[in-house]
């Protein structure tokens, strides 16, 4: 398929297929992530309704596709934290997110190492790849479950840090591949240089965009959304240009954004009058974050080669996704206070353990290798394996949380009624 015509109505049936299997999924309790990789899988590789060869523009435009997606979703992400609750857990979630990155990504880059022989510098790469969840995924996940407000802020958190950590440490392994330059102090530099770098700029923007909201209100209030979508692509690029990380400028951009009017030392007077634009910009995000990752799910799936596909790495992928839940069960204990103590206690430690769905860093990390001419046997069909497999495994965890949640639903005033009497150091019986 190459003409524009056609292109168009694929880009319509995809939008509106995506709404469909939101609202239909919305009321099942699962994600609809899984179902549009496979519509992607299904007209692009399988039944060639769409031409995703090499040369064609599919794949060619792969790179601005992704970029928008992250800069867009990460823009909503960030949108939707609040700092006041992001300190409340802050601690226990970076102990957390930081002990399952560590630990899933050492793990998985054995596997790879001694399944594919892949030398250690690739397998690092491809382990640490796969070593987290994705922020791409959670507006999806958050629309079908019911969980505290500190764990959803636990999640969002847990998202982005694994987004960046994701993208960071593989893209060090690969600049030493590229360049064959290593040294401590060249990964401390790298690290320095991605999170400082993207964090300050993130900074920046945010407060020169309410000030240009605020100076020029009255010819920018109509179209304030339109024109901060304008602003995350420049935040992003501007990232990406100055060698830091865009999806991290991007999602601080957003979250000062939305905190900024919060904070102690801003001037009140100041920033109310753009108040009511930044609620307007938060309301209508939604709408382009259900857009782009709706498309971009089907994109991934587009671009998966079925050809190259082995019973074997099939089951080496499985292997991976259940070391992973193995080991945010082995780690959710740190999360206590965060994950709700109530009547709901059992499924929020259901979907914290089956958040394992993978999306935007092993899709990009998988193309990464090709643009300096290197053939790495099975990488980018593991690692969009794991994709599809981890994404499967959260929708049956979604399964599992449903039915944890209703049990729990349908017990609850007993079992509040128990608890109060506990607290109050009154007999149960």
């Amino acid at each position: 398929m190459t003409d524009v015509p056609t292109f168009f109505m694929l880009l319509a049936g995809v939008v509106f297929l995506g709404y469909m299997l939101n609202a239909l999924f919305y009321k099942l309790k699962i994600s609809s992530v899984l179902p549009l990789l496979i519509i992607g899988v299904l007209i692009g590789p399988v039944f060639h309704i769409v031409d995703t060869s090499p040369t064609s523009v599919i794949v060619q435009i792969s790179p601005f596709v992704t970029a928008v997606a992250i800069a867009f979703v990460l823009f909503d992400v960030g949108m939707g934290i609040r700092l006041a609750s992001l300190k409340s857990i802050l601690l226990k979630s970076s102990k957390f997110t930081i002990v399952v990155s560590l630990l899933t990504g050492a793990i998985m880059s054995a596997i790879l190492y001694y399944t594919q022989n892949w030398g250690v510098l690739v397998s690092l790469m491809g382990g640490f790849a796969v070593s987290g969840t994705s922020s791409i995924i959670l507006p999806s996940l958050l629309r079908v479950i019911k969980v505290s407000g500190n764990l959803k802020t636990s999640f969002a958190y847990q998202s982005v840090f694994n987004d960046v950590f994701s993208f960071v440490v593989p893209l060090i392994f690969f600049n030493i591949l590229a360049t064959g330059a290593y040294s401590t102090s060249f990964v401390a530099s790298e690290l320095v240089r991605f999170l400082v770098g993207s964090i300050i700029l993130g900074l920046f923007f945010a407060s020169f965009w309410i000030f240009i909201l605020k100076t020029f209100k009255k010819y920018s209030s109509e179209y304030s959304w339109m024109l901060t979508l304008t602003m995350v692509l420049a935040v992003y690029g501007v990232s990406e240009l100055a060698n830091f990380n865009g999806a991290l400028s991007a999602f601080i951009f957003g979250i000062l954004l939305t905190n900024i009017p919060d904070m102690k030392f801003v001037v009140k007077s100041y920033v109310r009058p753009v108040i009511n634009d930044i609620a307007h910009i938060k309301f209508y995000q939604k709408e382009i974050t259900f857009f782009v990752s709706t498309f971009f799910f089907v994109y991934i799936g587009m671009l998966f080669d079925t050809q190259g596909v082995q019973y074997l790495l099939v089951g080496i992928v499985i292997l991976m996704a259940a070391i992973m839940l193995a080991v945010r069960r082995f780690a959710s204990g740190i999360l206590k206070g965060i994950i709700s103590s109530g009547r709901h206690e059992k499924s929020e430690r259901v979907i914290n353990v089956f958040y394992i769905a993978q999306g935007l860093p092993p899709a990009i990390i998988a193309t990464l290798p090709s643009t300096i001419g290197l053939t790495i046997p099975n990488f980018v069909n593991i690692m969009f394996l794991v994709i599809l497999v981890t994404n499967a495994v959260l929708s049956i965890g979604l399964y599992k949380y449903a039915e944890a949640f209703a049990k729990e639903s349908r017990s609850g005033p007993e079992k509040s009624v128990l608890q109060d009497k506990q607290q109050l150091k009154l007999p149960t019986k």
